[in-house]
């Protein structure tokens, strides 16, 4: 059999990688120069196990299951913080009575912690067993993984379906471009930050317009809800403002586009030492921007799935988090060559 994988993704490389070790002939087509330089290389490169979606036990229970799959196929590219928290915020959409019974009734182990270092302001702190993704040693796993499995990289190729009338089957890995259904697409921004008074740990502040801060390196990954969405459209194609164009083509840039100073304002209401009214210093070295993909009109559940659509010879595949990755490149194996496969 053979087959086309489009988009150079976590998700497109997994998938292309077990079809052919399932036995097909695959070629992989990326637009860019190299894999893992879109969404993948620009989010907050967190394993998440669940934590996250206190309002969706289908999102949370497939992060959980798709985790495990994820640290043992990839363990050397997992990096572990001294601690991470997750927090709940005054004003959340989840209480905390409401947090806690949810990680017990997933299973989902945490403790408690009373006075949560550099947090202020939080109704509840509990510290969590999660990992971080070194994403370039994630990059250097698939390029291995790609080579010894026999794919075919095509950099620098766009291509659509119809362009690939030879092959018996396409798989399009692309974050939703196209979809079968409007989606809703948006332009994020992820700040990279240097932090001096903090020492690796990750947090998370939910549920609800709050923020998020990762190690990355030495620097800091800072994500806020509201301020790193710059535009968003629910339709069939993401419509990009012109301004943000060359942004969404380069690993990282200072802009005065940048709502880098919202973001900190809005963090230092909980993270200490962020803003300039907590005594602390926030170095800006850049900023990356992303095009994300997401359901519409899932704002009550916060829900990520993702999903799998076949029309003829053509599988879409719609991505969620990071650690469905793997469990998803097996599904799609499954599809094709069965159970057995």
């Amino acid at each position: 059999m053979k087959v086309a994988v489009v988009g150079g993704g976590i998700f497109g490389c997994t998938i292309a990688v077990d079809l052919a070790r399932a036995g097909a002939h695959v070629d992989l087509f990326e637009a860019r120069g190299d894999i893992l330089q879109g969404a993948t290389a620009r989010c907050q490169a967190r394993l998440h196990r669940g934590y996250h979606y206190p309002r969706s036990d289908s999102t949370a229970s497939a992060a959980r299951d798709a985790s495990e799959l994820f640290q043992a196929r990839y363990p050397e590219a997992m990096v572990n913080a001294p601690a991470h928290y997750y927090a709940i915020a005054p004003g959340s959409l989840t209480k905390p009575e409401d947090y806690l019974q949810f990680c017990d009734r997933l299973a989902l182990p945490y403790k408690v912690i009373d006075n949560p270092p550099r947090l202020h302001g939080v109704d509840l702190c509990v510290e969590v067993d999660e990992n971080l993704i070194a994403v370039p040693i994630l990059a250097r796993l698939l390029r291995r993984d790609l080579w010894a499995a026999g794919v075919t990289v095509h950099f620098g190729r766009r291509v659509e379906p119809e362009q690939l009338d030879d092959y018996d089957l396409i798989v399009m890995a692309t974050y939703g471009q196209p979809w079968s259904r409007p989606l809703r697409y948006e332009v994020c921004e992820v700040a990279l930050v240097e932090l001096g008074r903090y020492s690796g740990e990750s947090y998370v502040i939910q549920d609800g317009p709050f923020t998020s801060l990762d190690p990355n390196g030495r620097l800091y990954i800072l994500y806020d809800v509201v301020h790193s969405v710059h535009a968003a459209n629910v339709g069939y194609a993401p419509e990009i403002p012109p301004e943000y164009l060359d942004l969404l083509q380069r690993p990282g840039a200072l802009t005065p586009l940048s709502n880098f100073d919202k973001m900190v304002a809005s963090a230092g209401r909980f993270l200490a030492m962020l803003d300039p009214g907590g005594q602390g210093v926030s170095i800006h070295h850049r900023s990356m921007f992303s095009v994300r993909a997401v359901l519409p009109d899932v704002d009550a559940t916060d829900e990520r799935p993702t999903l799998i659509e076949q029309d003829g010879n053509v599988i879409q595949v719609l991505s969620g988090k990071i650690c469905t990755a793997v469990a998803t490149a097996q599904r799609v194996t499954n599809l094709i060559f069965g159970a057995a496969a």
